[in-house]
C-alpha cells in the first residue's frame, strides 16, 4: 500500500536570537530606575511588590504576577512602591517573528498556566547557574551558563517563546493608569507627537497640558527620567528609526524631523541609537 506523506511546515511565529541580559533582582520601597532605551526588547516581570512602570507615554501600576514588554526603542522607567519593596525577572533580547508586535504596548496578567511555565524555567536555571547576589540588591545574573552549557540558551528561549506565545493567544491585559498625573503625561507626549517635526518649548506643552512649567518637569522627571527636550529627541529618533526602514532616504528624514543638517542627525541618531542611520535595513543607497 502506498502511503502519501505530507509536510506540515512549522510557522514560527517568534524566534528568539539573542540575549542581552537576564536576572533577578530585589529593590526596596521608593527605589526608581533612570529611564532609558536601546534598539532590543526589555521585559519585566514582578515575581512579588508592586511598581509603577512606564513605557513611553503609557503609565502601568504593576502588582506580583504582572508582565510588561518594551519594544526596541521605547523609553522605559519604572518605581518601586510597594510595602518591602519589589522582587523583578528581568531580560533583555533580540526577536523577531510575525506576532512580535503583539506583545508591544501592552501589560498581561499571568493565569496560573502562565506563572507555572515561569516557575519551570526558573527552576532550569537554578539548577544549571550559580545563584551569587550582589550586595545590596541581591541581582542574580544568570547568563555565565550560554558560554559552558551547550543546551542551556535554546532551552531558555524555549521557556520564554512558550510563555510570549500563550500571553499571544490568551494572555489578560491590563489598563493603564488613570491617576492624574499618568493622564497628563500621556496628553503631554501627544503633544510631542504631534510636532515632532519641530521643537516645541516647555512653556507651550505646559500650557496645552494645562499645568505649570514646574510641574510639567516633574511629570517626566517621575515618569521617564529625563528632561522633555530630551524625551522629544527620543521621539525623533524611534520616528527616524521607522521612517529610514521604510526607505526614506537620511536627507529626507533629517528634514522632515526638524534637523538643522544631515551631519546633526547623524551624529544624533548614532549617539542615542548605537546606529548609522545610513546602515538601517530599508534605507536606499
Amino acid at each position: 500500500m502506498n502511503i502519501m506523506w505530507l509536510a506540515y511546515p512549522i510557522k514560527e511565529q517568534i524566534r528568539i536570537t539573542d540575549m542581552y541580559s537576564f536576572f533577578e533582582v530585589h529593590f526596596d520601597e521608593g527605589y526608581e530606575f533612570p529611564g532609558e532605551a536601546h534598539n532590543f526588547w526589555e521585559c519585566v516581570y514582578i515575581i512579588e511588590g508592586d511598581a509603577c512602570v512606564s513605557g513611553n507615554e503609557r503609565v502601568y501600576n504593576l502588582t506580583h504576577g504582572s508582565i510588561i514588554f518594551h519594544k526596541p526603542l521605547e523609553l522605559h522607567k519604572f518605581i518601586v512602591t510597594g510595602q518591602g519593596g519589589a522582587d523583578f525577572l528581568i531580560f533583555s533580547f533580540s526577536a523577531e517573528g510575525p506576532m512580535m508586535p503583539s506583545l508591544e504596548e501592552k501589560v498581561f496578567e499571568l493565569s496560573d498556566s502562565q506563572r507555572s511555565i515561569i516557575a519551570s524555567m526558573l527552576s532550569f536555571i537554578h539548577a544549571r547557574a550559580e545563584r551569587m547576589p550582589t550586595p545590596p540588591t541581591g541581582y542574580c545574573s544568570y547568563l555565565e551558563p550560554f558560554q559552558t552549557l551547550p543546551t542551556y540558551s535554546q532551552m531558555l528561549a524555549l521557556y520564554l517563546q512558550q510563555l510570549m506565545l500563550s500571553l499571544i493567544e490568551a494572555g489578560e491585559v491590563s489598563s493603564v493608569s488613570s491617576a492624574p498625573d499618568a493622564v497628563i503625561f500621556r496628553r503631554a507626549i501627544r503633544y510631542l507627537n504631534d510636532n515632532i517635526h519641530r521643537q516645541p518649548s516647555v512653556p507651550e506643552i505646559a500650557r496645552y497640558s494645562n499645568v505649570s512649567e514646574a510641574s510639567i518637569k516633574r511629570l517626566f522627571d517621575k515618569y521617564a527620567g529625563i528632561g522633555i527636550h530630551k524625551y522629544l529627541l527620543k521621539l525623533k529618533m524611534k520616528a527616524a528609526a521607522e521612517l529610514l526602514q521604510n526607505g526614506e532616504s537620511v536627507s529626507g528624514v533629517a528634514e522632515r524631523l526638524g534637523f538643522n543638517s544631515q551631519s546633526y542627525f547623524s551624529r544624533a541618531f548614532k549617539r542615542e541609537t548605537g546606529l548609522m542611520p545610513s546602515g538601517l535595513k530599508g534605507n536606499p543607497p
